[in-house]
């Protein structure tokens, strides 16, 4: 059994992303997962804390300065750098992580792991486009620490095509997509119980209101035995009341509370629904989490925007009403038929896999 500490801006109780999958996976693969989760304002906790979340999960927690998007003058990285290392030592400490680890970086800001670990292996994942988050852009610090990073890192992983591409002139970076931690179940056949198009995800402001409304009064006009059903989360209520606000008018339309994906009604989706707006972070976008799930229930794809998202026969742009008409009228046809291609699909982007990317074998 190895040790890997995960250091990331993320904390453990949030909605999965791929660095808690990435915890669950090294997890399960029977080694010890340090989770540096999110730090905390100065003043907002006193000291580190550390707790158990799980099988062979340790949670840790420090503080920071500022968040990363303020500090944009390279002094203020290093005396954010000291506090953070100082928090993360005593952290590892009172985990009893001594001796031997690797380290899996989910952070673009955290060149300063190399010095603090210099014998220790260091991982790098890419996950979003922190150029086009960057709220303070002139400054160039976002690219400054991203290169950074990426340079003091002994592997650097990206999870797109796109994103790989632009991070090519500072490293060499490897593919890591998202997997799908559940079997295929074969879904039933009866194409006439199908008459909802479903939404799994963040009920927020990344949605393309205007396209779902667009969807909800072309569906109600040509399909009305169709509805929309969006389930799931907010981190903010009042973005999701402005969100969900935008739908009033449409009876067809349904939002619920998040739920588990065995408490999903898709036993009545004809298609999901992946309908985000279109900006760069989600533009990169190759395999969104929430695709391979849903996947692993037969259930084709419907999706707006995401220019980059991974080509297959059943997963189908929706941007405007002919393509919408198509998409319906090849999910009725063919949902049967790409059955196999869905399972095939799913053998390929499974844990396993993943895992060999990584470059961790299973303890034992």
């Amino acid at each position: 059994m190895k040790t890997f500490v995960l250091f990331t801006h993320t904390r453990w109780d949030e909605a999965p992303r791929i660095r808690h999958q990435v915890a669950r996976l090294i997890a399960e693969a029977g080694h010890r997962v340090v989770f540096v989760e999110r730090a905390s304002g100065p003043f907002e906790t006193r000291g580190v804390t550390v707790r158990e979340a799980g099988p062979s999960v340790t949670v840790v927690r420090g503080r920071r300065l500022m968040h990363h998007q303020l500090r944009v003058l390279t002094p203020l990285d290093w005396m954010n750098a000291r506090l953070v290392l100082r928090d993360l030592r005593a952290g590892l400490a009172q985990a009893g992580v001594a001796g031997d680890f690797e380290i899996i970086n989910f952070a673009h800001d955290a060149a300063w792991l190399r010095p603090a670990f210099p014998r220790h292996r260091i991982t790098t994942v890419i996950h979003d486009d922190f150029e086009a988050q960057a709220r303070l852009p002139w400054f160039g610090h976002v690219t400054r620490n991203l290169r950074e990073t990426c340079e003091a890192s002994d592997r650097v992983l990206a999870v797109s095509t796109p994103l790989a591409n632009r991070l090519a002139a500072w490293c060499r970076p490897e593919l890591l997509l998202p997997w799908s931690s559940h079997s295929y179940a074969p879904p039933h056949s009866d194409i006439s119980q199908r008459d909802t198009l479903l939404f799994w995800g963040y009920i927020d402001v990344g949605l393309d209101t205007a396209r779902i409304r667009g969807i909800a009064r072309y569906v109600g006009a040509r399909h009305p035995e169709l509805r929309l059903v969006f389930v799931g989360p907010t981190q903010v209520p009042a973005r999701r009341a402005a969100t969900v606000s935008r739908f009033e008018g449409f009876p067809n339309v349904e939002v619920h509370d998040a739920m588990r994906l065995e408490e999903l009604p898709v036993d009545r989706a004809l298609a999901a629904l992946i309908p985000y707006r279109r900006k760069g972070d989600v533009d990169a976008t190759e395999l969104p989490n929430k695709v391979l799930p849903l996947l692993s229930r037969g259930i084709p794809i419907m999706k707006c925007g995401l220019p980059n998202m991974i080509r297959a026969p059943f997963i189908l742009a929706v941007d405007d009403d002919d393509s919408l008409e198509f998409a319906i009228g090849e999910c009725r046809r063919n949902f049967v038929a790409w059955q196999p291609s869905i399972e095939r699909f799913l053998s390929v982007h499974n844990p396993a896999t993943r895992l060999r990317v990584l470059g961790i074998a299973p303890a034992g």
